[in-house]
């Protein structure tokens, strides 16, 4: 048996992967992985597979960006780790520093934690705590859209509207209100930045709701633009902005989950821009540090600093025992200065490119019903054609064909996703388009 055979035969036997049925190893088994580069993983035994989803959406720039790798190298040499409790280092406060003007505050605070659940933990608990140390008890239930997801722990778990994720823990979770929210299936890059959603009677509906319910509201937590696990359902800027100005105009804190959109994803720093509006904390996630080490972080408004202070009892007493780690906000350093570097020229041409890319497959594909896009995020809605995938298991059989073409691509149910890097080579997108054609014509006709 070769050594990576072993490898999976050994993981078989001791791992509990995440998202993962325990019978699905008999249709994708484990793949084991020796390194990656740029957009592209290596397989034991050499294969190349290109990683089309950015390993869950964490890899902005490619694996292993060469400034990335450099800034861990430096830190590590320097600095592994120092609670941040009572302590700083340089690049904490470079990155809040960066992070601040990005999101255009001259003065607001970052906390740094660890996933992006953690980020929605934190936010949630601020916008809780303002309140009942604001003269304002009485707001102690949290909004979000219908559809949305904002992580697996419990809080962050009670804010997601699909009950995929919250029924096995209901019992559990607090009372969340969920508003109304639209889908618009042929979404375009080109509607970001218009009035998009606005006039969807969602909209209309979603205001409605928050009206009857606002005075009851801590905060309302939105995905901008796009809810990624959600399908990839894209609402519209326009609706965006009317209901994000409404919840503020009512004393509603509004939580922007960038985990998934911010870092560029949509072809701007944050998503929300497209919106034109400001968000009262903003969590970012994933891609900060470029998708090489767990970081996340949670942008605060500065006014929400007058209610946290005065008597002691009034701090906020949330840790991360590895908050602000000097190894990962370093690489968070680098990964945002590439950022800057391609925002722009680079990142809109690769956006275009994607655009011509998405056209492609949905006129070669019958079973394509309908595409959308916003950045580097495609969607293609899937429908059977002349065959049922075996077991009714549409995204475990197109991952399968997918991944024997050399292509990493995991459907979420129906929804068939690319959130590759947001620089991608021409050859890797020839053949994202050539094996996504091939392996929907296999799977569904």
């Amino acid at each position: 048996m070769r050594d990576w055979d072993d490898l999976v035969a050994r993981d078989a036997a001791a791992l509990w992967h995440p998202a993962t049925h325990f019978d699905d190893a008999a249709v994708c088994p484990p793949i084991a992985i020796e390194r990656a580069e740029g957009p592209w993983l290596y397989a034991a035994g050499g294969a190349r597979i290109l990683d089309a989803i950015g390993s869950w959406w964490t890899s902005i720039h490619g694996h292993r960006h060469p400034a990335v790798v450099a800034a861990i190298h430096r830190q590590i040499d320097a600095l592994d780790h120092v609670m941040f409790a009572g302590f700083t280092h340089a690049p904490a406060v470079a990155l809040a520093e960066t992070l601040l003007a990005a999101a255009g505050r001259e003065r607001g605070r970052v906390f740094f934690a660890d996933s992006g659940s953690d980020a929605i933990e934190v936010a949630l608990k601020l916008c809780l705590q303002f309140h009942a140390q604001s003269g304002a008890p009485e707001r102690r239930r949290i909004a979000a859209f219908a559809h949305g997801y904002h992580g697996e722990t419990l809080g962050a778990l009670a804010a997601c509207g699909s009950e995929l994720y919250r029924a096995p823990f209901a019992d559990l979770l607090h009372n969340a209100l969920f508003l109304p929210t639209p889908a618009l299936p042929g979404h375009r890059h080109a509607d970001l930045g218009t009035d998009a959603g606005a006039d969807d009677a969602a909209c209309a509906a979603a205001i409605a709701v928050l009206d009857r319910h606002a005075d009851s509201l801590a905060a309302l937590v939105v995905e901008p633009i796009v809810q990624c696990a959600g399908q990839m359902r894209m609402h519209g800027s326009g609706f965006l902005a009317r209901v994000v100005e409404h919840a503020q105009r009512r004393g509603v804190l509004v939580v922007a989950d960038e985990i998934a959109v911010g870092l560029g994803r949509t072809g701007k720093f944050f998503a929300h821009e497209w919106s034109r509006v400001e968000m009262d904390v903003v969590c970012l996630g994933k891609g900060l540090s470029g998708g090489a080490l767990p970081l996340s972080a949670v942008i605060v408004s500065q006014a929400f600093e007058p209610a946290f202070r005065g008597d002691v009892g009034r701090a906020f007493a949330h840790s991360h025992t590895f908050s602000a780690n000097p190894i990962a906000t370093a690489a968070g350093v680098a990964s945002v200065a590439v950022l800057r570097e391609r925002l722009g020229g680079p990142v809109d041409d690769a956006i275009a490119r994607l655009d011509a890319a998405r056209d492609r497959v949905a006129r070669a594909c019958p079973a394509v019903v309908a595409s959308r896009q916003a950045g580097s995020i495609v969607a293609f809605d899937l429908r059977p054609v002349t065959r049922q995938p075996p077991g009714g298991r549409l995204s475990l059989s197109v991952r399968a064909a997918a991944l024997a073409r050399g292509v990493l691509l995991r459907p979420l149910g129906d929804t068939l996703y690319w959130m590759p890097p947001l620089v991608l080579p021409d050859d890797a997108l020839e053949l994202l388009g050539d094996a996504t054609i091939a392996a929907i014509a296999e799977v569904l006709g």
